[in-house]
């Protein structure tokens, strides 16, 4: 019985598959290739206007040229392709792209459009947000018809009135003066581009608070008002608008409390320091608390001086101004609970205790 041979005695087969004798010499080819004459002029000028739009700068303004560009360039493609090649296909690629291009411009142009104000509100925007660089489109929604809205006091109208109106709403003064009185007794002014009762706002927590003071116009008033729930609500929404509102507020509150420090006039000349400790410190270091002294050893000695001249001046004051004094302090502040502003004039003691 024969058995297989495990040798393949066969012939080897060639690798190299059938090909055109001209494909495979490269010589030939490049020899048979013929250059056609350049494009049309729309051609080149789709194109050096494409290779611009893809150089353009970053940023609102140069993603808007890029689209504008494409826009032109995919155009002259389109009349190209229509009018010279003659090929359908073409032609619809290139509309195609000019419209999808056509509308990211539109979409830019509305995004980046100028926000204009009335004058009131520009007022507004000029003095208070626009050093902060609060952008327009930002403020355009905290000075919105859905949470912001615009009044008129004329002279003698009350704002708010002590212990009878609640603290739901945060005001600011767009034009004209007001002035605020406790107890029969005018405290301050609150002019133009001020927030009319910021302190009141922070210190409330529910809004069913009333007011320790009362805010009544001394001239034709114009003014904006926000409901505080529509305003937290906004604010929730927008934690960058809450960020720059606190700041604004309590710039604002700074201000008012060192507009009551300005109104002291001693018999010496002096200008009291409102970060002086305040006499209940003092009474609490006599407690076992720590005393006003070790709470400001640290003062400058400027400071400290103004505090000697008004110990000084205190002592030499009679029984009736400082019963006057004490009578003030207790009525201007009323219960110790939320909403209970210090808005009185601060007297050489009644300051920030340590």
């Amino acid at each position: 019985m024969s058995t297989p041979s495990l040798v393949n005695t066969s012939l080897p087969v060639s690798l190299t598959p059938h090909m055109d004798p001209e494909v495979m010499n490269s010589t030939e080819l490049l020899s048979t290739c013929q250059w056609i004459p350049p494009q049309h002029y729309l051609f080149q000028m789709a194109n050096g206007v494409l290779l611009g739009a893809v150089a353009c700068p970053g940023g609102k303004h140069g993603v808007l040229f890029m689209h504008s560009c494409f826009v032109l360039g995919f155009l002259l493609l389109s009349i190209w392709s229509w009018v010279i090649l003659c090929a359908p296909d073409y032609f619809s690629w290139n509309f195609s792209f000019m419209v999808v291009n056509a509308v990211q411009t539109l979409v830019i142009l509305y995004n980046i459009r100028p926000v204009k104000f009335c004058d009131d509100l520009e007022g507004v925007y000029v003095t208070v947000f626009q050093p902060l660089r609060v952008p327009r489109h930002l403020y355009k929604k905290l000075v919105s018809p859905d949470y912001c809205t615009l009044g008129t006091l004329h002279e003698g109208e009350v704002y708010a009135s002590q212990g009878i109106s609640k603290i739901d709403r945060l005001g600011l003064l767009i034009s004209g003066r007001m002035a605020v009185y406790s107890h029969h007794q005018e405290l301050h002014h609150v002019v133009a581009k001020e927030f009319i009762d910021s302190p009141e706002f922070e210190s409330a927590v529910s809004g069913d608070e009333k007011y320790q003071v009362s805010i009544v116009a001394t001239s034709t008033c114009r003014f904006m008002f926000w409901q505080r729930g529509g305003l937290e609500y906004l604010l929730i929404k927008e934690p960058y608008l809450a960020n720059l509102l606190r700041t604004v507020l309590g710039r604002d509150i700074t201000n008012k409390l060192y507009s009551l420090n300005d109104k002291l006039a001693r018999t010496k000349g002096f200008r009291v320091d409102i970060r002086l400790p305040s006499i209940s410190a003092v009474g609490r270091g006599q407690q076992g608390f720590p005393s006003a002294v070790t709470c400001n050893q640290n003062l400058s000695q400027e400071a400290g001086l103004a505090h000697a001249q008004s110990e000084e001046t205190l002592e030499d004051s009679s029984t009736c101004a400082d019963t006057e004094r004490t009578e003030l302090l207790n009525g201007v502040s009323g219960t110790s609970g939320p909403g209970a502003v210090l808005r009185s004039p601060v007297s050489p003691r009644s300051s920030v205790g340590c």
